[in-house]
């Protein structure tokens, strides 16, 4: 499967779960619980957690409070404090197709990033230019796969659990909570989680020609209080 293929069914669960952040479904994914991974003693920039989320009309009353510029300037230098120099360039961001319209009437335009069998993915509000989700993107074949370095399933959990602390404005400290999430969306029935604010959700689509190009997606976006009730999500503990 193309990483261009990849990025639009990426958007089509995208907008799937823009109509049911809430879904549930049969993950267990046979993997082992990833290693600790938070060893950096302290963040390379710090922001009240408050303050990493705002109120907005899109269809979960929340985003985060920064652009997608913001976002990858403050990504790339958790990556430089943890030792890796494998950064995301702001050019290489592609726009997935037309900004489309929320069920709220929020326009939103989706991006993705290829980096080495996975995609980076975030959905952005047009007016405000500020970040709604940011997400992992791959398939099941590559999520599942194993080489010298160990199996890619840690390190896409990781790259999701990256993402997560940066967005949602966490030191690195809280790192090993958030692979330990998403790892549960994996292996649990339920793969969508609430934790302080935020839904951290994976969704799927099945290849029925090719079970081997399965697409998965890990998703964390913040929501209302009164989502949290009325979706009737499962907190994390």
């Amino acid at each position: 499967m193309t990483m261009k293929k990849l990025a639009f069914i990426l958007a089509a669960l995208w907008l799937l779960g823009l109509l049911c952040a809430c879904s549930k479904g049969e993950s267990k994914i046979e993997i082992e619980q990833p290693h600790s991974v938070a060893t950096v003693d302290e963040p390379s920039y710090l922001l009240n957690e408050a303050g990493s989320v705002e109120s907005s009309p899109n269809v979960n009353g929340r985003r985060f409070n920064m652009t997608l510029y913001e976002f990858t300037s403050k990504y790339n230098a958790e990556k430089k404090l943890r030792g890796d120099n494998d950064l995301i360039i702001m050019g290489n961001w592609r726009e997935n197709g037309s900004p489309t319209k929320d069920n709220h009437g929020v326009s939103v335009q989706y991006y993705y990033y290829d980096d080495y069998g996975v995609n980076v993915t975030a959905s952005v509000e047009v007016e405000s230019e500020k970040i709604m989700n940011i997400g992992i993107g791959t398939t099941m074949s590559n999520f599942m796969a194993q080489d010298e370095k160990g199996n890619n399933s840690d390190e896409v959990l990781l790259k999701a659990a990256l993402m997560a602390q940066v967005a949602c404005g966490y030191d690195s400290s809280r790192l090993d909570t958030l692979q330990n999430i998403f790892y549960r969306t994996t292996t649990e029935a339920n793969n969508t989680l609430y934790y302080d604010g935020f839904v951290f959700a994976l969704s799927t689509q099945e290849d029925v020609t090719n079970s081997k190009n399965n697409v998965m997606l890990f998703r964390v976006f913040p929501i209302t209080e009164q989502l949290k009730k009325d979706w009737k999500l499962q907190e994390y503990k």
